[in-house]
Parts: C-alpha cells; structure tokens; sequence
C-alpha cells in the first residue's frame, strides 16, 4: 500500500560533522538522477531505423537513429514548440504515429502521422481534451487503421474510435458501455472483450467476432476475486491466455475459454516466484513468458528466440537483456541491457552483434558494482531472498553496510539499477534489499505470511539478514546502518526507536512514525469491513497499534536518525515525519530533519533527489563512515 521510491528545501536540526567522501571519484549525487539521455526506444518494422525519446541540447525531443551504418546517425523530428511528446510508435518503415499534448490554454491532445523522410506532420481524427484518457488498443500492421480507446461527449466511459491513418476520419467502432472502463483488442484488431467495473463487482462483456453482439459473463477474468491478472485473446477463436494464481498461490500461464468464461490448462508455473506477463505471436503462439527470479528474465519456449536470447547474453553478459521487439523477418531485435551499475542502454541485435543505440545515463554506464541474490533462514526456517550490492574494489569482507528495507510492505525489491543503492556502493558501502516475509511476487502463502507482522515478523526478516551477512564475515557487525522509505521509512524508524543494537544509525524517508494514526488516515479509501480487514492485516495479535508505533516508544530513541518527508505527501502524510522531529526536539535528541516543500510520496526532479542523497552521505559519513 505505500510506495517507495523518492526522493527544495527546508533544514532543521542537524547534527554536527563535515562530510569527506570515502571515494572523490564518485559521481555527484544530482549524476544519478539526471534526465534520461534516451527512453522509449521503438524499432521500425524493417530493423534499420529506431525512434526514441532523447536529449537534443538539453531538451527532450523526439530523434530517430539511423542503425544503417557501423555506428548510429542521429537525427531529431521538429515538433511544434508549444506541444509535448506523449508517446510514438512506428506505422511502417517510414511513418510513425505521435500523441501530442499542447500546453498552455484548455489543453488538449491529438494524433499526428510524422513522414520520416520529410518531417511532415498530419494529424489524425479530431483533438481531444486532455483528461479524455487515450489509450491505443491496435495497429493494423499494414498501417492502415488503429483502435483507438477514448472518451466519447456525453458518456462516463470510453468508447473505441476507429482512425484511418491514411485519411485521418474517425469513426466510433465500438459504443461506451455502462461500467465497462478497458476495452481488449485480438491481432486481427477486433474489440474481442471488456471489463466492468461497478464497486465491487466485476464481469466481461465478450464476442468472438466483430460482427457478433457483446455478452456478458459472470465468471473467470470478469468475476471479482477470480486471481486473473492478465488476458489476451486468440483471433478468430474463443482461445486466448491468461495469467492466474495456481493451486499453489503463484500466478502462472493458464490456457482460457472465454466462451465459457474459465480457465483451461495450467501451461506454466515457475516453482519460485510469481510469472509477470507472456510472450506472444500475432497469430496468437505462445513464445515465452516473463519472470523475475533471480534477475528479470524472459523464458522462450520458441527455438529461434531461445537462441536469439542465448547469442544477446553472450554479447552482454552479466546483465538483464530484454528482448523489447523483433522485426517480422527475425533479423534485428531491440534489446534493453541493464545491471546493478547501470540504468540501462538500447542496443539493436543482428548479424552476430550488438550495435548501441544510446546508454540512458552516459555518465554512470559501466560503474561495476556487483548485485548478488541472497537466500538464508529467518529465526522461524522461513527462507528469505534478497538482494546485496558489493562496492566495487573491495573484497566481501567485513564491510560497513546498509540495509534497505523495501516500501509496500507488500512489494519486492527486484535485481537491476537502483539510484539509492548505487550512489552508496560508489561510495563503499554494502547494500542489502532483503524481501522479507509479505513481500510480493514470491506467492500468495508468502504474501500471507506477513499479515499481522509489522514490526514483527517482517522486522526480524530484516534483523536476521543482518546477522546471517556477519556470520559469514560479509558485514562488519559494528558498521550497520538501515535506510528506507515508506514502510521501508517505518522499519527504520522502528529500529531506531526500539535502539536495536545492530544498527548505529536509522534514515526514514515519508515513514510511519504513528500507525494509529496512519489507518485512521487511510480509513476514508476503505468501506468498513475492508478497513477492518487491513487494521488486522497490520495489527495482528498485537496489543494495540501504539505497541508497534515508533512514535510511543520516542523517549527510548537515542539512535541517530536522518528524517525526511515531502510536505504534499498524499500516502502518508508529512504529520507521520513531523510529530516525530517535534518529539525529539522537546527531548533534546540530536537528529536531523528535513522537509522537501510540494514534494509528494516519491521526490521528483534531480534537485530535491541529489539533496537527499547529499544529506544521507553526510549523515552517514558522520556515524558509519565507509
């Protein structure tokens, strides 16, 4: 329920102590949270030409790579100057289709056809208001027409537009209907099913055909409670897939009948963890499915895409390589490549090797900090998993480390690039992200295993890591600090505030201070029975809630303590930060306080991302030197 990444601004009491970084050469911290050189990278269906969203002189602009060539030419597509890039995606080897919103005024957006040849620009059917909540259900391959989910004058919800992009006129294929809010295309681009939404119950309207009326089921993907994540429909059949839970509790790849409203075959379940979507074929062949085991990974059940895999990790090993698209003749695939060190590059894959588009932060790319997953017993035989990121140039041994609970409680850390724990192993630390018990993508038994565990269970998940990465002489057991937020915030908090000898030093961004507090903040979003189920998801056999708030056990807090919090927090509001800096101030508890004014959950911007990471440095320097 409460998020985690974050990260101008008003000082309070700060703690005394001069900062002298462990290791100059680091990047500064504003380095790790610079605008992206390069994102949504789409490839034209012919391979040769790849249009991205880039940094032109500073400025986000739409430019297209020419991959023709050894090495890629890049050009930019002029765009009006008072309208912002939405997205684009390619029409044919030649054409793309842009969402454009103009900025200034009543805003609005609209569908342009650019000519990559000449930079022409058409637009396509009508301009529509800003909050009509576009979405592209399909494009004919041939690039003749799309679908078009939008708003419709008069009705509460969508509508399916078809557009003739040759033309631009627009035609109203499919009608608004009551409660249903997201409409499902096949690859024939035939409005094959909708979802319902009226509180809380859920159904699908479904029809095999274009010519066929809309009938409604009660059961399966539309039933409320039903476990299905995901569907996807098979043309000219009533087959499809689906992504539900098993026997098990894990979500697997089930066959689906959607004339009969239930789930068929179960084709694949992985042991460990959750499946997070599949791959397949427009003409509906399964290819692959999409995991995050160890480290996100698509499986291939095709033999050319397994080996097609197989040859990308050879030329990018020791990273995450997503396959994102591959041309209809198999030639080129877009890859995108990632690691513990590096938010990530596009590459374009053919003819034996991989060709870079662009590296999404220049100056980063490269930094080899290893990620490892972990696995040790908790007190209870529970096994744990998680995540440890060792600095690069110093052995595995007794080094001063950072734990990093993750926020939710019920999410999950995941391998790949992180800012917070990048600019902490670039200055010499050990950071450990432990998925404790209620984490997310590992089943729904393990889900459930955290209900009723705050500040318990889960804690003693994260105190438990602890001490296993000192047994095996990994941590320094005298230089353990733990940084979160959210949550995560909350169980730095609760460390801090029950003084737990394993940690010199706590780091709370947007955390729980007061949990009583918090569920009486979030009583409004619930009816009653859902707020009683949470209060005993979260309470437990505990006491009372003030027996697992840092807040009543504030005159024990001696530990040092870095609290911030964004002033336009909406999740958990800046009150659960403040009260607990009031608290310590009247005790006269040295700590250190910050808030980031307009700042919600997450901070947004480098501005307010690099002070935040400037201030943990210095406070970290201050009482757990690297």
């Amino acid at each position: 329920m409460f998020g985690r990444y974050l990260c101008g601004v008003i000082a309070c009491v700060l703690l005394p102590g001069t900062f002298a970084s462990a290791q100059p050469a680091a990047p500064s911290a504003r380095a790790y949270f610079a605008q992206p050189a390069i994102e949504d990278a789409a490839l034209s269906p012919d391979g040769r030409l790849v249009a991205a969203r880039t940094l032109v002189a500073g400025r986000p602009r739409l430019a297209i790579f020419d991959m023709s060539g050894a090495a890629p030419s890049v050009r930019p597509i002029a765009l009006p100057e008072r309208e912002r890039l939405e997205w684009h995606r390619w029409l044919g080897p030649d054409r793309l289709l842009v969402s454009l919103l103009l900025e200034g005024g009543a805003p609005a957006k609209r569908l342009v056809r650019v000519d990559i040849a000449t930079g022409r620009l058409t637009q396509l059917g009508p301009a529509r208001t800003a909050e009509s909540g576009d979405e592209i259900l399909h494009v004919s391959p041939n690039g003749g027409f799309l679908l078009l989910s939008a708003a419709v004058p008069g009705r509460p919800t969508p509508g399916v537009y078809r557009i003739d992009l040759t033309t631009g006129a627009a035609t109203l294929a499919v009608a608004p209907q009551d409660h249903v809010w997201d409409w499902y295309a096949d690859s024939a681009g035939v409005i094959r099913a909708g979802m319902a939404q009226d509180g809380k119950r859920s159904w699908m309207l479904y029809r095999k055909s274009e010519h066929d009326r809309f009938s409604r089921s009660a059961r399966g993907a539309g039933a409320a409670g039903s476990g299905i994540d995901r569907f996807v429909p098979i043309r000219g059949t009533d087959r499809g897939y689906a992504l539900a839970q098993t026997p098990e509790g894990r979500v697997g790849l089930y066959s689906y009948d959607f004339a009969a409203g239930k789930l068929g075959a179960l084709l694949y379940e992985d042991t460990r963890v959750d499946l997070d979507g599949f791959q397949t074929d427009p003409n509906g062949r399964l290819l692959g499915v999409d995991t995050s085991a160890d480290r996100p990974e698509t499986r291939w059940f095709e033999p050319f895409m397994a080996a097609r895999q197989a040859q990308i990790d050879a030329a990018l090993p020791g990273r995450a390589n997503r396959v994102i698209a591959t041309t209809a003749d198999r030639s080129r695939s877009l890859v995108f490549s990632e690691s513990a060190g590096d938010p990530g590059a596009f590459y374009v894959f053919g003819e034996g090797r991989a060709t870079l588009v662009a590296a999404v932060s220049p100056g980063l790319a490269g930094k080899p900090a290893r990620m490892e997953t972990v696995r040790y017993r908790a007190r209870d035989g529970l096994e744990i998993s998680g995540y440890l990121t060792l600095p690069a140039g110093r052995a595995a041994h007794g080094l001063p480390l950072i734990v990093m609970p993750h926020g939710g409680p019920f999410a999950r850390d995941s391998w790949g690039y992180d800012p917070w724990v990048q600019y902490l192993a670039d200055r010499g630390y050990a950071v450990f992200q432990p998925n404790y018990r209620g984490s997310t993508g590992f089943g729904r038994g393990f889900v459930a295993k955290g209900d009723g565990e705050w500040g318990r269970g889960m804690q003693a998940d994260i105190d438990d890591g602890v001490d296993w990465l000192a047994g095996k002489g990994v941590a320094d057991p005298g230089r353990v600090c733990i940084m979160g937020a959210s949550y995560g915030g909350y169980a730095a908090m609760w460390a801090a505030a029950r003084s737990d000898s394993r940690y010199r030093c706590a780091v709370s961004f947007a955390g729980i201070s007061d949990v009583g507090a918090q569920l009486a903040y979030d009583r409004k979003t619930f009816n009653e029975r859902d707020y009683r189920n949470w209060k005993r998801r979260i309470q437990g056999d505990a006491p009372s809630l003030d027996a697992l708030s840092p807040i009543a056990r504030v005159a024990t807090l001696r530990m040092p303590i870095l609290i911030a919090h964004g002033t336009a927090d909406e999740t958990v509001p800046p009150d659960q930060s403040i009260r607990l800096h009031d608290a310590l101030t009247r005790l006269g508890r040295a700590h250190d306080y910050v808030a980031y004014p307009g700042q919600g959950h997450t901070l947004e911007g480098p501005v307010d991302n690099a002070d935040f990471l400037e201030r943990v440095g210095k406070f970290l320097e201050t009482h757990n030197p690297a």
